[in-house]
């Protein structure tokens, strides 16, 4: 899983090593070296970590500079990145929907895990750093579940910290007076975690289910003892609630790294290749059930005048249609719409279904 990584591209001369071998897991020589990360950015943006830094507020990472690492929560990323295989099946859905999810996660999503990384986190030292299939693949899962921890206000940060303030004395942890009188599994289903969560027992045994067919908690776990079950409820709370260190390709200011722009043009190609295909079997709906806002159709993007002069910020259908390649106002076009190391490999790319 680690070759990639000796590719020419994470050369100096093209975006730096993909994995820095210094405690602050920055590119340190070549073209990209010491690419900064916006400090003291509260006058430019009311989302920033305690520090200042221009992060995702549960990423409480000083450093002031880009970051990478090739370890996911204290064990080597077992992942590999997205290919032609996930670009194949992206090409085959046949609705708007589906494809959205396709290109949002298996078509791109492990680059933005593999590149970034995360550290600064207890789990692999709590596990005594026995990284069974189970724990590894509950790993690939922090970021995300804490993540909803935090939007749920489990998890908090700091205020403010200053930036010789060491990393270890500013750290999101889950709140207790937030949490104050609730069990385990309360906390864990009011952020969401109980249904998408694949967790383990003592014995590295995986449990993808806590709920019955009702949508009612398993307050005693399949096969397990009552008191067996509130420690494996507890342990997931736990685990969740430090985010730790996450590098910046696998959160929020991920085109901090250069390897973003790389990634995303890629998948906008695909995208127009698709659009330009038979639309009579594609169904173009966008459900407007996201309970995040930004995602809904008619939520606004912080963009404006891209294709007018109206001065006034599009949704995300005005940008969809916008950005359709037939658009004659869209300033961009692609020279080709082939993959030829895809058709090598057995995939062939074809918009024709």
């Amino acid at each position: 899983a680690n070759d990639w990584r000796d590719s020419s591209v994470f050369a100096e001369s093209w975006f730096g090593t993909a994995s820095p071998d210094n405690d602050l897991h920055t590119v340190t020589t070549g073209r990209f070296a010491f690419t900064t990360a916006m400090t003291d950015a509260r006058d430019f943006s009311a989302i920033v970590n305690s520090y200042g830094v221009l992060r995702a507020p549960w990423n409480n990472d000083p450093t002031p500079f880009m970051t990478r690492h090739d370890h996911i929560y204290g064990f080597a990323n077992n992942l590999k990145p997205s290919g032609c295989k996930e670009y194949y099946i992206a090409m085959k859905k046949d609705t708007w929907m589906s494809m959205s999810k396709q290109l949002n996660s298996a078509a791109h999503g492990h680059i933005h895990e593999t590149v970034g990384g995360s550290w600064n986190h207890y789990y692999a030292e709590r596990l005594n750093h026995q990284g069974s299939p189970a724990v590894l693949s509950f790993a690939h899962e922090i970021q995300a579940l804490s993540k909803n921890l935090w939007r749920t206000g489990f998890v908090t940060c700091p205020e403010t910290c200053s930036m010789d303030t060491a990393w270890s004395d500013c750290q999101c942890q889950c709140d207790a007076d937030a949490i104050a009188g609730m069990k385990s599994y309360d906390v864990l289903n009011a952020a969401g975690v109980l249904d998408s969560a694949d967790y383990f027992d003592s014995e590295d045994h995986v449990i993808s289910k806590f709920k019955d067919e009702n949508g009612t908690i398993y307050y005693e776990l399949p096969n397990y003892t009552a008191e067996e079950s509130m420690v494996i409820y507890d342990d997931l709370l736990t685990m969740l609630c430090s985010p730790g260190h996450i590098g910046d390709m696998f959160q929020a200011t991920s085109s901090n790294d250069i390897t973003f722009w790389v990634l995303h043009g890629t998948l906008d190609r695909l995208w127009h290749f698709k659009r330009l295909g038979n639309m009579q079997n594609y169904d173009e709906t966008w459900d407007p059930y996201h309970t995040c806002y930004g995602h809904n159709p008619t939520n606004f993007q912080p963009f404006k005048n891209l294709f007018d002069t109206n001065d006034r910020y599009y949704t995300n259908i005005e940008l969809y249609e916008n950005l359709r390649p037939s658009q004659e106002a869209l300033q961009y076009m692609y020279d080709n719409f082939q993959w030829p190391h895809c058709e090598m490999l057995g995939y062939e790319m074809s918009n024709e279904w």
